[in-house]
């Protein structure tokens, strides 16, 4: 709320920073995070059969959601559908 017509904002109260537009770390850190992710995501996936949602799922296993394991699946480049196995199928 304004008590004039006119607004003005103390220039101190605004930030002389501005966002960073790249995540901070090195590529290489990066390159490492993103290699351990996937063979975290890969060894759930494998230890379930392919399953990602459910109880028994691989979402379930590393404790994340499911809509958020998808993501880190597709982004990392995983073919999931590797890790099926015939019993799975059967109960998906």
């Amino acid at each position: 709320m304004c008590e004039t017509e006119n607004f003005s904002v103390d220039e101190r109260w605004l930030s002389q920073q501005s966002l960073p537009t790249e995540p901070k770390g090195t590529p290489e850190l990066r390159h490492a995070l993103a290699a351990q992710e996937k063979k975290m995501i890969e060894a759930a996936l494998r230890e379930t059969g392919g399953r990602v949602s459910g109880p028994s799922g691989a979402a379930a296993k590393l404790g994340v959601h499911r809509s958020t394991l998808e993501s880190k699946i597709t982004s990392l480049k995983i073919n999931k559908y590797r890790f099926k196995t015939a019993s799975a199928s059967k109960n998906s």
